[in-house]
């Protein structure tokens, strides 16, 4: 039986929710006592029948763009979601992109929340 990476990830980030560790260091999910936004609604366009990407670096830009989004509105958990799935699309990018989108990851997962930005924007016009 054959996998897409997508399933995989999916399946890979199931399993980190469930047992309570994030990918970027195994380091333990920590609850956060967070307010939704009064902007937050159930209707959001980003349900799975309309979510498309074009290619591997559709889905890396899409869950980094995402990510950045996250990131600047205080939801580290989004991010941390979205980082995660951007991790498995990203394989098969540039070099310069991977760099800084892993340099971002390592400033997201040190709590660097300026630096994970500046990277991952940077990752973002390396991607086009």
């Amino acid at each position: 039986m054959k996998f897409s990476t997508s399933t995989i990830a999916t399946i890979a980030l199931v399993a980190g929710v469930l047992f309570g560790y994030t990918f970027t260091g195994f380091c333990p999910i920590k609850a956060q006592n967070m307010t939704a936004p009064a902007n937050m609604t159930g209707s959001s366009n980003k349900t799975g029948g309309n979510m498309t990407t074009s290619g591997a670096s559709g889905g890396a830009k899409l869950h980094i763009q995402e990510a950045i989004k996250a990131l600047e509105s205080g939801d580290k958990q989004a991010a941390s979601t979205h980082l995660t799935a951007a991790q498995a699309a990203i394989s098969g990018e540039s070099d310069q992109a991977k760099m800084h989108f892993d340099e971002g990851m390592k400033a997201f997962s040190g709590g660097d929340t300026n630096g994970a930005l500046m990277h991952l924007k940077a990752a973002m016009q390396a991607l086009g």
